[in-house]
């Protein structure tokens, strides 16, 4: 199973359903897809769709499923990558009314330079990446404590 995963951004992300219904019609994805749709109003011809689901289903389908598709949405791509899933990073666009800048290429493009994720921004990318992705070499992520947590913890432990 593919899960793919718009986040909850007030803005739709029809592109990145098209191109997975895209991927389908051509027979590059041939297993199920199921998707957390958000606010994307794009109804997609072959696989399922669900608007909000609760942090506990998120985990679910993430763990059901051999790769993730996302937006370049921080908290989506970490917990994917926190349960050792390959990750293909679409990022919303500010030309295409899908965010209100372009901040989602940047963070792709920082998870990328650092090995953690593979990023795919047309058609031609996904359907390249899809096949092979668990065959790719990522690097193993390991989130970073903050630096006020750390405060945190040192000062208790000078107690």
């Amino acid at each position: 199973m593919i899960f793919a995963i718009v986040g909850t951004q007030r803005f739709p992300f029809n592109r990145m359903f098209e191109l997975i219904d895209e991927a389908i019609d051509a027979g590059i994805i041939v297993e199920e897809v199921v998707a957390q749709s958000g606010y994307t109003e794009y109804q997609p011809r072959n696989f399922t769709v669900i608007p909000f689901l609760t942090q506990e289903e998120m985990n679910e389908y993430v763990e059901r499923s051999r790769c993730i598709i996302s937006h370049a949405g921080v908290g989506s791509i970490t917990n994917s990558l926190e349960r050792g899933k390959p990750v293909i990073v679409i990022p919303r666009r500010k030309e295409w009314g899908e965010h209100v800048d372009d901040h989602q290429l940047e963070i792709s493009k920082v998870f990328q330079e650092n090995g953690y994720v593979a990023v795919a921004e047309s058609q031609a990318e996904l359907q390249k990446l899809i096949p092979c992705i668990e065959e790719l070499t990522f690097q193993p992520y390991v989130r970073k404590q903050s630096d006020l947590i750390s405060s945190i913890k040192n000062y208790v432990n000078s107690l």
